[in-house]
């Protein structure tokens, strides 16, 4: 080759490279150009298990023997924050003593409503088919390898606990959505930047606290989070840590409400009627609860959507009075309607059961 048409074909190289890095931060990096699937497909082959953080398995470990983790956020003074923690990869998911109850409610709720709990916006598919095959075909096996066990070539997944199996890899993105909603217990929202906001792509939710999971598909944050007193305060800075969060370097928080009643799935707002509390007030405590949702966000590699995870704990009320910290509780629960967002006392209904629950937890009743 001459030395002339070595320099023009490294020219040409060059240049192709500068066009794709220009197309990249026009069309991928905003996430709204009609390229941005294409560049997704063409790199996918490569890429597909580049998500493949350090997970420290549980060898020899008895899922019936694991208690559910306890959790008790509550603050004498409720102050609407972000409250977050760094978290581990290997902490994606959480299974305990529980697991089996969960899913085979979880399974039932996904028969018996539906879409209303699982739902993909178009363009969305490449965000679940990443989550899919990653918890599949890589984290799930390799955390806990008592539970799940891959077949086949790595082909299919087999949990080990309900006898179920799944091919690790998408096949459309409904079907993996409630794959995925059968096989653990954590609900799951894929959360994608587009022109500057984060928006919904995708959902599993079995167990909603207080909204119906279908109409969140496709909106803004400021839109899911209109209802939520005073979100504007904090608002803004969740859009720029979104936008800053990183590949490996997830991060939690929890969020914490009474309920008085013993369900999972709460499509009714919480200010709506309470089952259980009766026109006097009163309330049946054995079926009151602490509920607790442990949140998760973690930046996927290749799609660069964030998935927002979270597994729900309830607590009987009865076991925070017999823990001792019972006042606490109560100064809390009081503590709603004092700090940066007071709405949070109508919002989480406290005029409903507050008086019977702090009465309660106070023995004064």
């Amino acid at each position: 080759m001459r030395f002339g048409d070595a320099v023009m074909m490294l020219l040409t190289v060059v240049v192709a490279a500068l066009v794709a890095a220009v197309i990249y931060r026009r069309f991928g990096k905003t996430n709204d150009g009609p390229l941005r699937l294409n560049l997704l497909k063409l790199t996918a082959a490569k890429r597909r298990d580049s998500w493949k953080p350090d997970i420290v398995p549980l060898k020899g470990w008895d899922w019936t023997a694991e208690e559910p983790r306890k959790f008790r956020p509550y603050k004498p003074v409720y102050h609407i924050g972000m409250g977050l923690r760094a978290d581990t990869p290997s902490d994606l998911i959480t299974i305990d003593r529980d697991y089996l109850d969960r899913v085979n409610i979880r399974r039932h709720l996904l028969r018996e409503h539906g879409n209303i709990l699982h739902g993909c916006a178009p363009g969305g598919e490449d965000g679940v088919s990443e989550v899919y095959g990653y918890l599949m075909r890589h984290y799930l096996p390799a955390r806990f390898p008592t539970v799940f066990a891959l077949s086949g070539n790595g082909r299919e997944i087999r949990n080990l606990v309900t006898g179920r199996t799944h091919p690790t890899a998408m096949a459309d993105a409904e079907t993996s959505l409630r794959a995925i909603g059968e096989t653990v217990e954590e609900d799951m929202f894929l959360v994608r930047e587009t022109a500057g906001r984060h928006r919904s792509v995708a959902f599993i939710c079995c167990f909603p606290a207080g909204f119906n999971p279908s109409t969140k598909l496709d909106k803004a944050l400021e839109d899911i989070h209109g209802p939520v007193p005073s979100y504007e305060r904090i608002g803004p800075s969740i859009e720029r840590f979104f936008g800053k969060l990183q590949v490996g370097k997830s991060v939690k928080r929890l969020n914490w409400v009474i309920q008085t009643h013993d369900r999972l799935l709460m499509l009714e707002p919480h200010d709506s009627p309470h089952p259980g509390v009766s026109e006097t007030g009163e309330i049946d405590l054995e079926t009151t609860f602490l509920r607790v949702e442990l949140q998760t966000l973690t930046r996927l590699p290749l799609t660069r959507d964030i998935l927002f995870s979270f597994k729900t704990y309830l607590y009987p009320i009865r076991q925070i009075k017999e823990e001792g910290s019972g006042p606490d509780l109560a100064a809390a629960v009081e503590g709603l309607r004092l700090g940066n967002a007071p709405g949070m006392w109508k919002y989480k209904a406290g005029e409903q059961w507050a008086r019977a629950v702090c009465g309660y937890l106070r023995g004064e009743n």
